[in-house]
């Protein structure tokens, strides 16, 4: 047991939300994230909320984070809240009691309505006792680490922090030394994944479809992770390889594929993976 979380995007989308729980438990992950895509398809199956959690405790996986909220400006996606199904992620706020929200913005806005509205949103969740942490994506509107800081650190929310995605960091281009220039218990999650030599020529699909394990690519994980580990920043650790390789596998032959190298690259940085509680 490594403290390890397999993110919802590791597997398949279509992958049926009792073998997502069962594929993460036999790998050997601690906790999981889900989307309203996952927690709809269980309802789906037949299961109920008390089923959920029967599932998940029989299986001993949590879920830890929920997300991704990405409509939380006026104007972005066409209205002002968390999300398009926004009651579905605050229902699954209360019935998992997760660790944070998950969020990130797709279109460009404003850095002051950015600051403002992601100070609504972290008012919103500390109600329900949620962290947020804000994901910089290279093809989002926040586009790397230092804009993501500057939104985080303009709207001081206590419960406010960023998500370190070894991925969109290393294509997002930021030089390594800025990692600690955030302080760090202002990094919330670390999210695992390799990149290759040469970007596909659309960095949101490659980021979609082409993601690598560690140590498969170019990353520099000694440098980034071992520099952000290496100033006392605590995140917990996800599992977020999202790959057409690894959807084409069997749920559990995934996320054992995928936990492996992060574990091993882990264990060569002498990193131990803090769990939240």
């Amino acid at each position: 047991m490594h403290n390890l979380i397999l993110n919802a995007q590791t597997l398949a989308p279509d992958v049926a939300f009792d073998a997502r729980v069962k594929a993460a438990a036999t790998a050997g992950y601690r906790g999981i994230s889900i989307r309203p895509s996952e927690y709809n398809g269980a309802l789906k199956q037949g299961l109920d909320d008390a089923a959920i959690l029967e599932l998940l405790a029989a299986n001993n996986v949590e879920v830890t984070e929920i997300g991704l909220a990405t409509t939380w400006l006026p104007g972005a996606g066409g209205q002002a809240g968390v999300d398009a199904d926004e009651a579905t992620l605050w229902h699954m706020a209360d019935i998992f009691k997760p660790r944070q929200l998950n969020c990130a913005m797709w279109e460009k806005q404003s850095l002051p309505d950015m600051i403002r509205g992601f100070g609504v949103l972290c008012d919103r969740a500390a109600a329900k006792d949620l962290l947020v942490a804000m994901e910089f994506i290279p093809h989002s509107g926040i586009r790397d680490m230092l804009i993501g800081w500057q939104i985080v650190n303009g709207a001081a929310r206590p419960n406010g922090g960023l998500i370190f995605d070894t991925w969109h960091f290393h294509r997002g281009g930021t030089v390594h030394e800025a990692i600690t220039t955030v302080p760090p218990e202002k990094w919330f999650t670390l999210q695992l994944s390799d990149a290759r030599d040469v970007p596909w020529p659309e960095v949101r699909e490659e980021s979609r479809h082409g993601r690598l394990l560690p140590g498969e690519g170019v990353i520099d994980f000694d440098s980034i992770v071992g520099r952000l580990m290496g100033y006392n920043a605590k995140p917990t650790i996800s599992v977020e390889v999202i790959s057409d390789a690894l959807h084409r596998m069997e749920p559990a032959v995934a996320a054992r594929t995928a936990i492996e190298p992060c574990a091993a690259l882990l264990d060569r940085l002498g990193v131990n993976a803090p769990w939240w509680k």
